[in-house]
């Protein structure tokens, strides 16, 4: 067990750089159907590189004692200031889905902890005036355009002896679909290449000795399991569904999905 409160002692600002690719492939080419979607959706981070105060890092760091495994709720409030690196139209208010965000103790040393952690957001790219609207009733401004990242993946590493932070990363998983950008109504399926935060890591870690781990793939279920009841499914490849079913003599229900179930994107 640790309690990494007030572990951050640093003072100094750490710089974040971010990257932010083109859309490289789509299912409609939706954002290249007029002048104003290549406007919209032509992105590029707001702010390349912007310097955080160290303090800000908590927004990763559990309230409470935690061991390895254990996950913990990060407040959206906290955390949607890093995401408004790439865009100021950051928000943890999803217009559909499961929001939210959560972080896992995934290794302990003597000297360092790492901690992964997955975040759910959208980027609303522009708005118009809501014809509809009345005081106290609807919403003022509807959305014209939203870009919609099938998750964030991140890692915060920390030295627990000079309380500095080591390495930080937050991405959108580099895979074909992985965002869904809607403009007017219409959606498309698209993928990006690349949309990443990272600071230059300020030591090397590749030969940690750790003393207490569990694997990226037990974190990354850890993690889906806030999100999604149905990660606890144990599924199988179709050879042993099918060798099971024969056995037992139960039918096999399918379902055709476009892309992963376990996140955000169609």
């Amino acid at each position: 067990m640790i309690d990494l409160n007030n572990i951050l002692k640093n003072s100094a600002s750490l710089e974040v750089h971010a990257h932010w690719d083109p859309i490289a492939d789509s299912t409609y080419n939706l954002h290249k159907k007029s002048p104003e979607n290549v406007a919209l959706f032509d992105l590029s981070p707001h702010e390349a590189t912007k310097e955080y105060k160290v303090e800000a890092f908590n927004a990763f760091l559990p309230a409470s004692t935690v061991a390895v495994g254990d996950v913990w709720e990060l407040d959206l409030d906290t955390v949607i200031p890093f995401l408004s690196q790439f865009h100021p139209g950051a928000t943890g208010e999803l217009r559909h889905g499961q929001e939210g965000a959560f972080a896992c103790l995934r290794a302990l040393s003597q000297d360092y902890a790492d901690i992964s952690f997955r975040i759910h957001a959208e980027f609303t790219l522009a708005t118009r005036p809501n014809p509809d609207w009345k005081p106290g009733s609807n919403e003022r401004q509807m959305d014209l355009a939203r870009f919609i990242p099938s998750q964030y993946t991140g890692r915060l590493r920390i030295n627990l002896k000079t309380g500095t932070i080591c390495d930080f990363s937050l991405a959108l998983p580099p895979r074909n679909s992985n965002v869904d950008i809607n403009d007017f109504g219409y959606a498309d399926m698209v993928f990006v290449p690349r949309m990443e935060l990272l600071t230059m890591p300020t030591e090397a870690h590749d030969d940690i000795e750790w003393e207490s781990a569990i694997t990226p793939e037990e974190t990354r279920k850890a993690l889906a399991l806030k999100f999604y009841k149905f990660a606890e499914i144990n599924w199988v490849p179709i050879e042993e569904a099918v060798a099971e079913s024969e056995a037992t003599q139960r039918p096999i229900h399918v379902v055709i999905a476009w892309g992963p179930l376990d996140d955000e994107s169609c």
